[in-house]
């Protein structure tokens, strides 16, 4: 039966969404008492009265939904498998989201403990780029479970990408910062995500990222718990990944994977795993060995942000980054890599074991403007230049011996096979001068051999980095 606006307000006060005031307001406002309902819906819904989505529910006659444990549900934003979330306000008018229980899952224990450990766990992080769990509680009139979180006005980063397809390398690179200090937070108390997903980034109007839903997060300490099949249900992809890395379950590399995932769909526009509904394929190990090699046409901006891209997206665990942290620490210098467009201060990393020479080769080179780093042993030129490439290799084989021209030549090869440009110098003893035929086609690499005086060093320094030496 259809309403008119006296009836429809008369429903809406008795339910407790319309006062006495607002309806007597509204009655001015249009010159009469009631008459018909849609100018009165009108009026109502864009003074913020009533929400559309509480009126829609009225005209159909729904009597209940419209509150629980003392929140005013405004409408829903969001709705999924084992939840739905809702935006609502407080007797204070203060905006909050709220995650519903399913009802067909309120009787089922598992479903229900999966459920109030996404909460506890939630409220265990508090950090910027986390959202904020309130409370976990049960509404005994309606008997239903819910979680109560901060709201984030904004959107998530799978509907923000569906608008704008792909994102600017400057406006990816701040995302996934966030994401990434989020991840590093939360793995500093002992808890891997285990669902990274760009539903499950919300980007503020503001523009910050905040990670959301910790539901199926692993507690390092409880990693003897079994999962429930909501678990493995909505975690196959890691599942499928684990399957093919041989990593175990919970490893925070796992996390970074899939986050290195949506940060190749900001760059790209596209999702690089194939998109199957089948909990079978997503299990396979194969649909991630078949991973397509890394275009670096496709991520465009510096050399190192490809090299990020790749490094967080290589199935071999062993080759990504090691820990939130780590992949934190890259994600800025790509950052300032970003924000210099490549005019910013060259670094430079030195591989000596002379604590002397370190400290005169470190001086002289950042009063010539260059950013120094020095390793007394050369492997750790490694997991430097994985994590965040530099442009210029000095090697002193006459101290670091075979470990300095192995790493010199081995980083050469990683750097080709990234697109990345790398030059060296190799400075050799003297009883070493038959090592420079290893890289004597190497335009990028330079060999000097002892005595070599800081000037010549610091003449094969700009010439391969194109770098013109001013006048004192």
């Amino acid at each position: 039966m259809d309403l008119d606006a006296n009836a429809f307000a008369d429903r809406a006060s008795r339910l407790g969404l319309l006062n006495l005031q607002q309806v007597q307001q509204a009655w001015e406002e249009l010159g009469k008492k009631g008459g018909e309902l849609e100018p009165f819906l009108r009026y109502v819904e864009r003074k913020g009265f009533i929400t559309p989505w509480q009126s829609s529910k009225i005209v159909k006659g729904d009597a209940d939904g419209y509150f629980l444990g003392g929140y005013r549900i405004l409408y829903k934003i969001a709705s999924g498998s084992f939840g739905r979330v809702f935006r609502a306000a407080d007797s204070t008018g203060r905006v909050v989201a709220i995650k519903v229980l399913r009802r067909k899952w309120s009787e089922d224990k598992k479903k229900i403990e999966l459920f109030e450990r996404e909460g506890r766990v939630g409220m265990t992080l508090r950090h910027p780029n986390i959202v904020e769990i309130l409370a976990v509680n049960f509404d005994r009139a309606s008997k239903q479970y819910y979680i109560v979180m901060e709201f984030v006005e904004g959107g998530n980063l799978r509907e923000i990408l569906s608008i704008r397809k792909l994102l600017s390398p400057a406006e990816g690179m701040k995302i996934l910062e966030d994401a990434t200090a989020g991840l590093a937070y939360a793995f500093s108390h002992g808890i891997t995500h285990r669902d990274m997903k760009a539903s499950n980034i919300l980007v503020a109007s503001q523009g910050t990222a905040k990670l959301v839903d910790f539901g199926l997060a692993e507690v390092m300490e409880n990693k003897g718990e079994k999962s429930n099949e909501m678990d493995v249900d909505r975690t196959v992809d890691y599942a499928g990944l684990e399957r093919a890395t041989g990593v175990s379950h919970g490893d925070t590399r796992s996390d970074i994977f899939f986050l290195g995932c949506v940060t190749y769909q900001m760059l790209t526009g596209k999702f690089p795993l194939e998109m199957t509904r089948s909990v079978k394929m997503r299990m396979a190990a194969e649909r991630f060995r078949s991973l397509p090699q890394l275009n670096a046409e496709e991520i465009k901006g510096s050399p190192s942000l490809y090299r990020l891209v790749s490094m967080m997206m290589s199935l071999d665990a062993d080759k990504r980054f090691q820990t939130p942290v780590q992949l934190l620490d890259a994600v800025r210098g790509v950052r300032r890599d970003l924000s210099t467009d490549g005019t910013g201060p060259k670094t430079i990393f030195i591989a000596e074991k002379d604590e002397r020479l370190q400290d005169v080769l470190r001086e002289k080179l950042k009063e010539k403007g260059f950013r120094v780093l020095i390793a007394a042993d050369p492997r750790r030129a490694f997991d430097r230049f994985r994590q965040q490439p530099f442009d210029l290799f000095i090697v002193d084989t006459a101290t670091t011996g075979t470990d300095g021209l192995y790493t010199l030549l081995q980083l050469l090869k990683e750097a080709d096979a990234a697109k990345s440009k790398l030059t060296g110098i190799l400075m050799l003893g003297q009883d070493q001068a038959e090592w420079k035929d290893e890289v004597r086609e190497n335009p990028s690499v330079r060999t000097l051999i002892h005595p070599v005086k800081l000037k010549q060093l610091l003449a094969a320094i700009h010439e391969l980095l194109g770098v013109v030496e001013k006048d004192p």
